[in-house]
């Protein structure tokens, strides 16, 4: 029996059962009961508490006519208010969100079109073999090609406050003489900071050391982190990129055109480490925050008594709805404003960072990338 080739549309009972399927995922007991991991439950969960219960003290307390009773027209009012600086709360994080991405993909971008560019254009001389594993050129190429690797795993640190070049996806992609340098030179700073933290007092005993060691971590943390605000480390492996860059220039192994593009290149990824750093360094405003946290506190406080004549009992779980809403929907702009750091709802980096690698190393197997070779038939 043959079969076809052909694809079978779909019929209405097939996307039936793919709406229905849909729907069941959707309205499933785990979704809407059980699926806490990535949602922002824990952070409203002691504001829905508090204000139900302080909700079900003023029913209370009003059935028993020694709380007061406000009109319900308010409600209209402090909604609209609430619902608008709510939005334009969480849309001012998802902008950011969206931002970060956008500046990631182009990151991403230039580093594959530069990697191409350096791989396939930088000439060899006649007497070295192209396929030799090896070669000190096409090792220095390598080297190249792996420090923008690096230059896109050192941007994930900075972004996320880790200094240093000992990180293990990091330091086998810098060279090893900038990194032994760098490594002595952070030694050196903790070395001094212990010396100047030390004192007769604080070799009295062990626990008189122990109690020490948060802060003189604190402060070789605090060291560390000026020494990186000085020594940006991408902003360092650009420079390593535009030597090794230069010196194929020099050798003659790239071509004036190339050069000028690969170089363009590494100025966009130095534009796209600015953005992230407007990002990371321009939070929204602590007033605005406040303000719409105490807004929200006080417009959960004024439902109870505007609620209670018409509804009675019912006020208790309609206020708890009405602050898991709104204390949830501010709990998630807070989350996202920052979308690089280790939080399920932030930019998953780390696997940008690792699959750009696998990516981008991808190259250096041995390939039949020849195009003379793709119509030759092999066995």
């Amino acid at each position: 029996m043959k079969h076809s080739n052909k694809r079978v549309p779909a019929t209405s009972s097939m996307r039936n059962k793919t709406y229905l399927s849909q729907f069941t995922e959707t309205c499933s007991y785990e979704t809407l009961f059980l699926h806490y991991r990535g949602t922002v439950l824990p952070n409203v969960l002691v504001p829905v508490t508090l204000f139900s219960a302080y909700s079900m003290w003023y029913v209370i307390f009003a059935g028993n006519g020694l709380a007061p009773i406000l009109s319900s027209s308010l409600i209209p009012i402090l909604t609209m208010v609430i619902a608008g600086m709510i939005g334009l709360r969480t849309n001012t994080s998802y902008d950011r969100f969206w931002e970060g991405r956008k500046l990631w993909g182009g990151l991403v971008g230039n580093i594959r079109n530069a990697t191409r560019l350096l791989w396939f254009t930088v000439t060899k001389n006649d007497d070295e073999v192209i396929g030799e594993e090896h070669d000190p050129e096409n090792e220095e190429v390598k080297q190249a090609i792996r420090l923008f690797i690096a230059f896109a795993v050192a941007v994930k640190h900075r972004l996320r406050d880790e200094h240093g070049v000992g990180f293990l996806d990091l330091r086998d992609l810098i060279p090893y003489v900038y990194r032994k340098f760098e490594e002595k030179h952070e030694l050196a700073l903790e070395k001094e900071v212990l010396q100047h933290s030390s004192s007769s007092e604080a070799v009295i005993s062990e626990n008189v050391i122990s109690e020490k060691k948060p802060i003189l971590n604190r402060k070789i943390s605090g060291i560390l982190r000026e020494h990186s605000d000085i020594h940006n480390l991408p902003v360092d492996i650009t420079h390593m990129l535009y030597n090794y860059i230069s010196m194929f220039r020099k050798q003659g192994r790239l071509d004036l055109s190339t050069f000028n593009t690969i170089i363009s290149l590494v100025h966009s990824m130095t534009e796209i480490l600015t953005g992230f750093e407007r990002i990371l360094s321009t939070p929204i405003p602590l007033a605005y925050s406040i303000h719409l946290k105490q807004m929200i506190i006080l417009y959960c406080m004024a439902l109870p008594p505007q609620l209670y004549e018409n509804l009675g009992w019912y006020t208790v779980p309609i206020t708890a709805i009405a602050t898991f809403t709104f204390f949830g929907v501010d709990a998630i702009g807070t989350e996202i404003e920052n979308p690089f750091g280790f939080d399920i709802n932030d930019l998953p980096i780390d696997d940008y960072c690792s699959n750009l690698r696998k990516e981008i190393e991808g190259l250096f197997e041995e390939r039949p990338l020849d195009p003379v070779q793709w119509n030759k038939k092999t066995e």
